[in-house]
């Protein structure tokens, strides 16, 4: 029959259809970069380039700051401690009130 089509037929199919793929995909490339190379001037792209490495470096500069930076702060860590302190005087002030109500 002519519709049976054996397992490494239809492998080789695949494969030449893949490698057709590649080699259109790799004409389109082709002819986009040569546009492109033709469309667009050289020191224009340059600048472009230059200005989206700029823009990268400020944001690595602040990434790299933040990461210097302790998670918490040492005033943060006072300020913890503090609540922990007031907590725990309450606790005892309101344990002694109980005992003396008894």
């Amino acid at each position: 029959m002519p519709d049976d089509v054996s397992a490494g037929e239809t492998y080789r199919r695949l494969q030449d259809h893949e490698a057709r793929t590649q080699r259109e995909h790799e004409a389109l490339d082709t002819r986009i970069t040569n546009l492109a190379r033709d469309t667009v001037p050289l020191r224009l792209y340059q600048q472009t380039e230059r200005d989206r490495d700029d823009d990268m470096k400020a944001v690595t500069d602040r990434v790299a700051k933040i990461e210097d930076r302790p998670a918490i702060s040492l005033a943060r860590w006072l300020g913890i401690l503090t609540v922990a302190a007031a907590f725990l005087a309450l606790a005892v002030q309101a344990y002694g009130t109980l005992k003396g109500a008894q």
